[in-house]
């Protein structure tokens, strides 16, 4: 307790006992005293700062003395508090002590002393700060969202009969280091001065310093690259060397606040042209794409128009990724002006180019004509597209074009339709037999081709010319029986005439077997199957149609067999074959030799005892010095030193002509087989194996019993033309016959030359060798199966063997 208000109240104690004072004076005083010390020095009108009372007023008859321990409290850390700004807060005040201070209320205290009522937060409920009452001994300040003009004293109050008391606070506000709206990416154009913003917002006001991939920037690095303000950093001049990871940094000393925001700063680049659109062409109905791609950073997006209407991408329009523009299925109302525009945030590019929508051909008038002969026929070739198409003429099956404006063959002209240059014209002059044919037109331009047939009939009676067939063949299969052949009659007519044939004057009609009429209109066919050497001679072809008839005489001649015997001779002899050449007789026949038969027998047996084989002619057998066709067959199975008898016979349609002389041959001893022939291609298709395949030209007269087949690979030299320099030994294996004219050698070595040797064995001895060189294939050897199953059967031993030592332990320790 103050010292003085001890003091005071001694003496009023004293002056009571003394009975210098009535119980209701020192009632009075006492009160007196408690005013007193409710008075603050600085302020007389008010209650003491603080809001406590203690003491005792004494009693009366009426009252007994009561100890008096009144106050307000404000509930808080510190008398000084800090609040954030755009942030709530509460201040509660209580009152207590006996008896407790009511009717409590707080006011805002302004700096001249002045104090200003809050209002009940059910009076105002939309004010920012207010008063909430929570129960008859507490009351709270509640701060909805603390602007910095709510900062400064609050003072709570209570109230007694005759006393107040009060108690205070002070609020001071504060702002949290924030960067508001500053974005985490920044841009600039490179080669312009760029600021990199960074809104610090704090109060007290924070001081901003800069860091740039890692490294300060401050006054002794600024140089004329930076300059440093309140809201950022600007950057002069930017290259690409500028871009990289800011860091602005906020510090607030007297709060020990320190933030970072790190900012990446990219340097744009604006758009520049890599393919910029240019004049395009397109046919109708297809596809097209026009050109549009730019440079630049970031990657620009593009944007298309056509004329002033920007194209919204659709089923048909469609902009690429690279920026080029796709339109599908092109119509005539796409050609027209288009604009593309490559843009980022560094600026754009706009270029125009045009869209040329090109139409194919289309041949729309060209229509047959029919005239007499002697008259003129004219064609006409109309057709349209963009750009206007090339119209030329051609003959059917002719490479060559008709030249416009200029003489042709056959007194065809060819020219421009006055006044129509989509439009070609044809005429024939004086129509003959031989302008009648098809006539094909052409239009052509850069979006394609069109054709279209037109024919020219010219109306003539019929008529045959030197390519019409007049002399036919036939023979006898028996005397009562020919071969059946067919007479033709194709007159050149128009229009197509009536066909009539006859013999002896007389109509043929269908007498079969003997005739047969295939067609009598345009062209006919007669079928004759001879019955007789009668029904050979002349056959008449009439043909007939309104402009007149021609006839056309034709014979029916009969073939025979070969007169005369082939020329026979000998090539070469075998212990079990020989080899003979066979041309065909000299003599008028016409029919031409198609092949040979074969005949041969033992010198001393007879010819009906005799063996035959036949032989075709091959159009690529070997022609001799006089220009007959050679045929050289092989007469094999003959027994070896033994003497034989050989002739042969011409054959063709009509059958087989007369034997020539016999001639005679002895065969050779028997000997060792000849060498074989090897079929195989010398270049392997396999990397690590070759087919070997093979035939034999003679096995000696006896049979062979042995293959002996050897290999080895072997390396070359690099001279020209190369040598063998090294060698493996070799590998050898034995193939036996009968049946087997291949063998797969394998287990070789990729892309690596080999030399092979092999001879055949008879009983009598070995064949010379036939010696190949052959190359494998590029490519890995695959592993043989024996070494994998061998690595197998290993690894199951080792298991067993490891298996029956652990037995063998598992036994010692039992």
């Amino acid at each position: 307790m103050n010292p003085m208000l001890l003091c005071l109240s001694l003496v009023s104690i004293l002056n009571f006992a003394a009975g210098q004072l009535s119980p209701e004076e020192y009632r009075q005083q006492q009160l007196r005293d408690f005013n007193f010390q409710n008075i603050a020095p600085n302020d007389p009108s008010r209650g003491f700062q603080g809001g406590r009372f203690t003491g005792l007023i004494p009693g009366d008859g009426r009252n007994p003395a009561q100890m008096i321990d009144s106050r307000v409290e404000v509930i808080a850390s510190s008398k000084r508090l800090e609040m954030a700004l755009l942030k709530g807060g509460i201040v509660s005040c209580r009152s207590a002590g006996t008896p407790a201070p009511t009717s409590l209320t707080w006011v805002r205290v302004h700096p001249d002393g002045a104090t200003e009522d809050i209002p009940l937060r059910t009076q105002s409920p939309r004010s920012n700060v207010r008063v909430e009452p929570v129960s008859q001994s507490e009351i709270r300040l509640d701060f909805a969202r603390i602007r910095e003009e709510d900062s400064g004293r609050y003072r709570c109050m209570g109230f007694l009969p005759q006393m107040e008391f009060k108690d205070e606070i002070e609020i001071i506000t504060f702002q949290e280091i924030n960067f508001g709206l500053t974005k985490a990416t920044q841009y600039g154009r490179i080669y312009t001065d760029a600021k990199i913003y960074c809104d610090v917002d704090s109060i007290p006001v924070a001081d901003v310093s800069w860091e740039f991939n890692g490294a300060t920037v401050n006054n002794e690095n600024l140089g004329d690259k930076f300059d440093i303000a309140q809201d950022g950093i600007l950057v002069k001049n930017l290259t690409l060397e500028d871009e990289g990871e800011y860091l602005c940094r906020a510090v607030v000393l007297s709060r020990n606040k320190n933030e970072r925001f790190p900012i990446h700063f990219i340097v744009t680049i604006p758009p520049t042209w890599l393919r910029e659109p240019f004049l395009t062409e397109g046919v109708r109905g297809q596809d097209i794409t026009m050109p549009c791609e730019a440079g630049g950073k970031p990657a620009p997006d593009y944007l298309w128009f056509k004329g002033t209407m920007g194209i919204t991408p659709n089923d048909r329009y469609q902009v690429l990724a690279g920026g080029d523009l796709r339109i599908r299925g092109l119509t005539a109302a796409d050609g027209g002006l288009y604009r593309c525009v490559a843009r980022n945030m560094a600026g754009e590019l706009s270029k125009s180019a045009e869209l040329i929508v090109l139409e194919p051909p289309r041949i729309i008038e060209l229509q047959n004509r029919t005239v007499d002969i002697g008259e003129d026929a004219l064609l006409v070739c109309e057709a349209t597209g963009n750009p206007t198409p090339t119209i030329k003429w051609r003959k059917i099956n002719e490479y060559k074009f008709y030249n416009t404006g200029s003489p042709n063959p056959d007194d065809i002209e060819v020219y421009m339709m006055e006044g129509r240059d989509n439009a070609l014209a044809l005429r024939v002059r004086s129509a003959q037999r031989v302008h009648l044919s098809n006539y094909t037109c052409f239009a052509e331009n850069k979006a394609g081709i069109d054709e279209k047939n037109a024919k020219i009939e010219v109306r003539f009676q019929p008529y045959f010319g030197p390519q019409a067939i007049r002399v036919f063949y036939t023979w006898m299969i028996t005397e009562n029986r020919g071969a059946p052949v067919n007479l033709t009659c194709f007159p050149e007519a128009f229009p197509h005439p009536a066909m009539t044939w006859r013999r002896h004057g007389a109509p043929v009609a269908d007498m079969e077997p003997l005739y047969k009429v295939y067609g009598t209109y345009g062209t006919s066919n007669l079928r004759v199957t001879p019955q007789s050497v009668n029904d050979f001679g002349l056959y008449m072809c009439e043909a007939a149609n309104d402009k007149g008839s021609s006839s056309l005489e034709v014979t029916l001649m009969r073939a025979y067999s070969p007169r005369q015997a082939p020329i026979l001779s000998i090539n070469q002899i075998y212990p079990d074959a020989i080899d003979l050449a066979m041309a065909p007789p000299v003599e008028d026949n016409v029919l031409n030799v198609t092949g040979y038969r074969v005949y041969w027998k033992r010198q001393n047996d007879q010819w009906e005892s005799a063996r035959s084989a036949t032989f075709m002619i091959d159009q690529q057998d070997p022609l001799d010095r006089n220009g007959f066709r050679l045929t050289r067959v092989r007469v094999e199975g003959l027994e070896p030193g033994t003497p034989y008898e050989f002739a042969g016979t011409a054959l063709n349609s009509a059958g087989e002509g007369t034997r020539s002389t016999a001639i005679s041959r002895r065969t050779s001893e028997a000997s060792a087989p000849q060498p074989a022939e090897v079929k195989s291609r010398m270049d392997s298709q396999y990397p690590d194996k070759y087919l070997l395949r093979w035939v034999v030209t003679s096995n000696g007269g006896s049979p062979i019993n042995k293959y002996m087949i050897r290999w080895r690979k072997i390396n070359f030299s690099n001279t020209i033309p190369p040598e063998i320099v090294g060698h493996t030994p070799w590998q050898t294996v034995s193939v036996e016959p009968p049946g087997n004219d291949e063998y797969k050698v394998d287990d070789l070595e990729p892309q690596s030359d080999y030399e092979l040797e092999m001879v055949a064995y008879n009983r009598i001895g070995g064949s010379a060798p036939t010696r190949i060189q052959f190359k494998t294939a590029y490519g890995t050897k695959p592993p043989r199966p024996d070494r994998v199953g061998a690595a197998v059967g290993q690894s199951c031993n080792q298991v067993l063997l490891a298996s029956v030592a652990l037995l063998s332990t598992a036994r010692l320790w039992l």
